[in-house]
């Protein structure tokens, strides 16, 4: 709604007249018991107040975006000149609040001002609303490009992060697979052992690779936590002289976290064992962080979010 049309005329218009009303307001409250005063007033400044503002919106939003630096020049010149011809037309219609050049005392013969003169003043007028609809639109161009270059700044930082986050979960899977040959080598082991041990593979690489939540980059925590104790239990297959126990203290639903973290955090953390022996892997839940460590050992920290419906 924040980018339509009409939204966007709307709120500009009251803007705009809201600041006509600013300036003139002092006048009005002088002048209320004058009708006269009060005419004058509001034809010349709320009307030609208005006036003004559908040539300043016209040339912001819709001549200066135009493409081609000639085909802009020659349609601002062309807008503001109609606008000169508008403004005197209307002044032909209430003659005595904008052509009249001053109050003319009792007895004095009222004096109008010529065409040209009008056309002057009226062309100095719409010059400054001109000008002023290029700086906004100028301001306007440079904020939705910083907005712009803050977005892909954002999208190169996820991508960055997604290209490590594979790149750990590709390494950590080339391990698995190293590992997995030794165990297929075996034929008592090959059927039984290796089997499950393909089918867990392929379901962390499906995840990886395809999983929604992963290119969302949250998960579901409960969901986290399944496909981690699928990697648990693939990792005790293949290295079962380091059994890894899961521990979880806290309570696991409603939250949502940055997905494959918990597998490249326990990763970094077995590298760091001088010898393979059994571990316990340790999951603190509380309100808006996890944290997972080792036994004796300090780990790493991750916030929590609200899960994503």
């Amino acid at each position: 709604m924040l980018n339509s049309k009409p939204y966007r005329y709307l709120v500009h218009l009251a803007i705009w007249m809201a600041l006509v009303t600013l300036y003139i307001f002092p006048q009005l409250r002088v002048n209320l018991s004058s009708p006269i005063a009060i005419k004058w007033i509001l034809v010349r400044y709320i009307g030609y107040g208005l006036i003004n503002f559908q040539l300043f919106y016209l040339l912001a939003f819709v001549v200066l975006p135009l493409h081609g630096k000639k085909k802009v020049i020659t349609t601002v010149i062309g807008t503001i000149l109609v606008f000169c011809l508008i403004k005197y037309a209307i002044g032909l219609i209430f003659p005595d609040q904008v052509l009249q050049r001053g109050i003319a005392l009792i007895g004095f013969k009222k004096t109008y001002f010529s065409f040209f003169a009008y056309e002057r003043m009226a062309l100095q007028t719409s010059l400054l609303v001109a000008f002023a609809a290029y700086a906004y639109y100028v301001f306007i161009n440079w904020r939705t490009s910083d907005k712009d270059s803050r977005l892909l700044e954002k999208e190169v930082a996820d991508v960055s992060r997604q290209y490590e986050r594979m790149h750990l979960s590709s390494q950590l899977l080339l391990r698995k697979l190293k590992a997995l040959e030794d165990v297929l080598k075996v034929e008592e082991k090959r059927d039984k052992e290796g089997v499950e041990c393909i089918l867990q593979l392929s379901e962390l690489l499906r995840y990886m690779l395809y999983d929604k939540s992963v290119q969302r980059e949250k998960a579901s925590l409960q969901k986290e936590l399944h496909f981690y104790d699928v990697y648990l239990q693939l990792h005790n297959r293949l290295f079962p002289q380091q059994m890894i126990t899961l521990q979880i203290n806290g309570a696991t639903a409603g939250f949502s976290i940055e997905p494959l973290l918990l597998q490249s955090a326990t990763e970094q953390l077995l590298q760091q064992q001088s010898a393979p022996a059994p571990i316990t892997v340790v999951l603190n839940i509380q309100r808006d962080e996890l944290s997972l460590s080792l036994k004796k050992h300090k780990g790493f920290k991750t916030p929590l979010y609200p899960e994503i419906a």
